[in-house]
């Protein structure tokens, strides 16, 4: 009965859950589509828009039809038991049967999230012209995020699963929540380094004008510049961006080389010096710190659940309900992270503007805008739940004043 009850009452959440973002992108959808008439020259923009919209609401679907097909179907259940080995084998001789479990449940879950990765890239970026990739080269990259997917379900096999099956209760989901932020920050550091490499190629920017400016600018503001890479977006698509890589007081940068092509050199130092702003300002300890507190509380909050919902279910099982269902049960988070994401982009834009041009700070934003076919203004529950970047026009204005 109290079995029941719980899984009835989350699969009431998560249908809230899917009401609630439909709503706010349809606001969107229909925002957009109010500014048309307006909006001379850029139907191309507003129907990148509304295809982004939707397909934010699909990934949220997504996530639940997948959670649904493995546990409600019990094909989780059906999964374990073709991998688990016969009565009276050793808990040290289950190991291996239960790595492989994981592992073929990341591949065949992977292959499953794919179908709306595919879906996006076909009916919105290539669609609106802002992917060039051809389909031997989508399903290439289909077949790299399998195999990384592999790699990481083994390490997190080998790390995660065996305190569940051999430390006592309740001791084996905290000491496997701990491992399991221990590995999300070792998956941090390694891909840039190993995972990202995979998809694009680096190429070192050539001593000039640029490198001066950004070395320069990083000495005013307190940091090291390792190096400069390139990145060849171009290859893949037409959008323009830069980030940072790296821990501790050194730092790589990363442009692709659609900005370079597009920015001066002072704007291109402009948007490294806000990108910078968000280390300087602390951003990425806040926000992966609240990360890690709510996914290692809800881990083993979860996890303790098992004795009172499910005790017959082995721990490997409950494991990868968690990691099904804790990101679709956490939708109402979302406008959280994305209002302290937004105000982060307000402080790294106040960062740029003391340590770079504000004039080419503005105009590099426009030029961005303008690129990626970013909207200059949101729906506000649109913008409330998904919008990680203020609108446009909030954040020329704030810039201009």
């Amino acid at each position: 009965m109290l079995e029941g009850v719980f899984w009835g009452a989350i699969a009431t959440w998560l249908l809230v859950g899917l009401i609630v973002e439909g709503l706010a992108c349809l606001e969107q959808w229909r925002h957009l589509a109010a500014q048309a008439t307006g909006w001379s020259g850029a139907s191309t923009a507003i129907r990148y828009g509304q295809r982004r919209a939707l397909f934010q609401w699909f990934s949220a679907v997504e996530k639940t039809a997948r959670a649904a097909l493995w546990l409600v179907s019990g094909a989780l259940v059906f999964l374990y038991d073709t991998f688990l080995p016969g009565a009276g084998v050793p808990v040290v001789s289950v190991l291996p049967h239960v790595t492989g479990f994981v592992v073929t449940f990341a591949l065949c879950d992977q292959l499953l999230r794919e179908v709306v990765l595919i879906g996006r890239w076909y009916w919105v970026e290539r669609a609106c012209g802002m992917s060039i990739m051809a389909w031997p080269a989508v399903l290439a990259d289909t077949l790299r995020r399998l195999l990384t997917q592999a790699v990481i379900a083994l390490a997190a096999a080998c790390a995660l699963v065996w305190p569940l099956m051999i430390v006592g209760w309740p001791w084996q989901w905290l000491l496997s929540g701990v491992l399991l932020l221990a590995g999300s920050a070792v998956l941090y550091w390694v891909r840039p380094q190993l995972i990202e490499p995979l998809f694009h190629r680096f190429t070192v920017l050539a001593p000039g004008e640029l490198r001066e400016r950004l070395n320069a600018m990083m000495h005013r503001c307190g940091a090291e510049l390792d190096n400069v890479l390139v990145m060849d977006t171009s290859r893949r698509s037409r959008l323009a961006n830069a980030h940072f890589a790296g821990l501790g007081r050194r730092k790589r940068v990363v442009l692709s080389d659609t900005l370079i092509e597009r920015l001066s050199p002072a704007e291109l130092e402009a948007v490294v010096a806000h990108e910078l702003g968000h280390f300087r300002c602390g951003h990425l300890h806040r926000y992966y710190g609240l990360q890690a507190v709510m996914l290692l509380s809800g881990y083993v909050v979860f996890g303790l659940l098992q004795s009172t919902m499910a005790p017959e279910t082995t721990p490997a099982v409950w494991a990868l309900s968690a990691y099904l269902l804790l990101p679709a049960l956490a939708w109402p988070m979302k406008p959280v992270f994305a209002y302290m994401r937004r105000q982060y982009e307000y402080e790294a834009d106040a960062f740029a503007a003391r340590y770079a041009q504000r004039s080419a700070l503005i105009s590099a934003l426009k030029q961005l805008l303008s690129a990626n076919l970013g909207a200059a203004t949101m729906a506000t529950n649109y913008a409330r739940y998904y919008a990680t970047h203020p609108p446009g026009d909030i954040r020329l204005e704030r810039l201009q004043n």
